[in-house]
């Protein structure tokens, strides 16, 4: 089982990355049955889930920023567009 990196996140299809970790989770999930007795292999998991839960959470917030600061550049370009093409007369 392989985890995914944030950094590796900005390369790959951000979707595809999130559905993998959706096929992780119910591939582990079937395989805690099986080890259900083994309680290190559960903290394990637990600590490899927390840890690719964290990298997914950074992820989203960079891709977040991201978004916000393209929103601005846009919202600025607009403005100033509309500036020049519509100057105020008075």
């Amino acid at each position: 089982m392989t985890t995914c990196r944030a950094d590796d996140m900005q390369q790959h299809n951000f979707y595809g990355d999130l559905e993998d970790y959706v096929c992780q989770m119910e591939k582990q999930q079937a395989q805690s049955a099986a080890d259900a007795d083994d309680v290190f292999a559960q903290l394990a998991r637990k600590e490899k889930d927390l840890i690719l839960a964290a990298e997914l959470g950074k992820a989203l917030l960079e891709k977040n920023e991201e978004i916000s600061r393209a929103n601005e550049r846009l919202t600025e370009e607009y403005s100033q567009q509309l500036e020049r093409n519509n100057p105020m007369v008075g």
